[in-house]
């Protein structure tokens, strides 16, 4: 009976069709089908499998147009007598004959092996604030398929279904639609087409990197280009990161190449100042020093100006740029580029021809129409509007619940990176966070000298915009688990009550920060209402305050999601403490007459 190779899986991706279709065909080409027997009725197969008869009429029909079956009238579908099929029978192992399993680990090489873990199935997580993963809404289903429909049509296959090595049409797109934004202006024999930055990555470590060969690496940074470099055996100088980007100071004069994000740095997410880069180039052109310069999110800026690339403000053959379409379309599609100069685009091209490791022409020229059309620029409008709300949401939350937590004050890009107090243990943080079924990256991965614990990663690509407010107060009830704050019981004061508090707050202006160390101020006027104004670039808010049962309460219209707090005031040693509903400290502040 031919039901009984149908296995109808609800979980399936496929629809309901193509299992049935599957599972005929592969019962068909194993042999179990015998080719002088017609195959069950449409009906009967329908009512044994529960489904419409018109389903299993359809997939027998699909057969008979792939040759696989084929219909004689008045008795039905038979296996088509022109299929070749093997009827030898499949071999099994006896279990006599099975070997004892060998010992992998005395075979890999331990710095490669890669924790098995890193693997892990995300979808039984609640909240999943980690690198890597996209926001699955905004793939351009539509789009993307009618480009690849125009791929396949008669005068485009034949670009992608020849053995040439022509990546022209995408390169094209990438030199003039891609780069130009970027500020960078280059022909086509400075492109290189690849299978994304990890690829790119590992041709320059081939053609450049030997034993001995001192590298400089960002500390913290991008793991995947630390064990690219490892792996041809280079000595590697760490390069300390802090809030202006890469330090430039004697261990980068120690390098004959160097590995640099310098704008969003990865893992922190800090952007290297222009003095920096200044400092960077005078002393790679002094030192006769390479710099790969990985441009892994540049489309993703919300508040600042846009930051140029380094190979754009610097027209520097010096630079060797790479980028992907990873972070923007798909992780998937696994198409990057590489821009350099012509000699090293040329060996980079017939390395990848020796190797075999082309990227995939279908993808690429279905890319090339994508990008061609203006679907590309469409897509990253709307990218930018949606992590902009997701940014802003984070901000917030991070604020309310985090407001001491040290999160560099980076306002591009698509994660958060959190320096903690000293004592701060992240790696037991993110265990506990995942075992409440939240996700995020521990700092300490990124670190391979001077490691530190107290810094935590927090993705926001993936997770939906209404998850972030509850995963973050999540995280930080957890967070004081590892980490107890100072509370209202540790004071040496006791609380204001509700006529200190007028007396302390009218008409003055309190001078605080952010959690993110950005200087605000907030101006509070006798007849309740308040101004709050930030360093940060036009971030100014209003909102009312007033005292209640010896407690500070305010809203404001947008800040702090627009919720009415109450808060405990401690003055200590001339410093305003402020302390939150459950009684944690949240931050203090001075007070000057407005």
């Amino acid at each position: 009976m031919l039901s009984r190779y149908i296995h109808i899986n609800p979980h399936d991706s496929r629809t309901l069709q193509e299992q049935i279709k599957s599972a005929i065909s592969q019962a068909i080409f194993d042999g179990f089908i015998p080719a002088t027997k017609a195959l069950e009725s449409s009906r009967r197969l329908a009512q044994k499998l529960h489904v419409s008869r018109n389903t299993i009429l359809r997939v027998y029909e699909q057969l008979t147009e792939e040759d696989i079956l084929v219909a004689i009238e008045r008795k039905g579908y038979f296996v088509h007598p022109d299929l070749e099929i093997n009827s030898t029978p499949k071999p099994t192992l006896q279990a006599s004959n099975h070997t004892p399993s060998l010992n992998w680990q005395q075979y890999l090489l331990k710095e490669n092996a890669v924790p098995i873990e890193s693997g892990q199935d995300l979808r039984s997580y609640r909240y999943l604030f980690v690198s890597g993963l996209v926001d699955d809404d905004l793939f351009p289903v539509s789009e993307w398929r009618k480009c690849s429909i125009q791929s396949l049509n008669r005068s485009n296959h034949h670009s992608w279904t020849s053995s040439l090595d022509d990546y022209a049409d995408l390169i094209e797109q990438i030199r003039t639609r891609v780069l130009t934004k970027r500020g960078i202006f280059v022909d086509s024999n400075q492109i290189a087409v690849t299978l994304g930055c990890q690829n790119s990555l590992y041709y320059l470590a081939k053609l450049l990197v030997a034993n001995g060969t001192k590298v400089g690496v960002e500390n913290p940074g991008y793991p995947e280009a630390l064990h690219q470099f490892q792996a041809r055996r280079a000595e590697i100088i760490p390069l300390n990161v802090d809030q202006q980007g890469l330090e430039v100071n004697d261990n980068v004069a120690e390098c004959k190449l160097i590995y640099t994000t310098p704008s969003n740095q990865f893992p922190t997410t800090v952007r290297m100042t222009g003095q920096r880069r200044e400092a960077l180039m005078a002393m790679a052109e002094q030192q006769d020093v390479l710099i790969i310069e990985d441009d892994f999110e540049h489309d993703i800026n919300f508040i600042e100006d846009s930051c140029p690339a380094l190979r754009g403000e610097y027209q520097s053959d010096r630079i060797i740029y790479i980028s992907s379409f990873t972070s923007t379309i798909a992780p998937g599609l696994r198409i990057g580029f590489i821009v350099a100069a012509a000699p090293l685009i040329e060996q980079i091209r017939l390395f990848q021809q020796r190797t075999h490791s082309l990227p995939p022409k279908n993808n690429c020229q279905t890319l090339a129409l994508f990008l061609s059309l203006g679907y590309y620029d469409t897509l990253a409008n709307k990218m930018l509007r949606r992590y902009r709300e997701k940014w802003l949401t984070m901000e917030k939350a991070l604020n309310y619940y985090f407001p001491q937590s040290g999160v560099s004050p980076s306002l591009a890009g698509t994660a958060f990176w959190i320096d903690y107090k000293q004592e701060f243990d992240a790696e037991h943080f993110e265990q506990l966070a995942k075992a409440q079924g939240i996700l995020l990256n521990s700092g300490a991965q990124y670190y391979y000298h001077d490691k530190k614990t107290n810094s935590f990663r927090l993705s926001f690509q993936s997770i939906p915009s209404d998850k972030i407010r509850q995963g973050i107060a999540e995280l930080a009830s957890i967070a004081k688990q590892v980490l107890p704050i100072e509370t209202l019981a540790d004071c040496q004061q006791l609380p204001l009550n509700s006529k200190e508090i007028r007396q302390l707050l009218t008409n003055q202006i309190m001078l605080t920060k952010d959690c993110f160390n950005i200087p605000y101020r907030i101006t509070f006027q006798a007849d309740g209402k308040m101004m709050g104004v930030s360093d940060r670039p036009n971030d100014i808010d209003e909102g009312y305050w007033w005292v209640k049962d010896g407690q500070f309460v305010y809203q404001w219209r947008n800040w702090q999601f627009s919720d009415t707090r109450y808060i405990t005031i401690v003055v200590e040693d001339g410093e305003v403490k402020r302390f939150d509903e459950d009684g944690y400290f949240i931050g203090q502040a001075k007070l000057v007459t407005a």
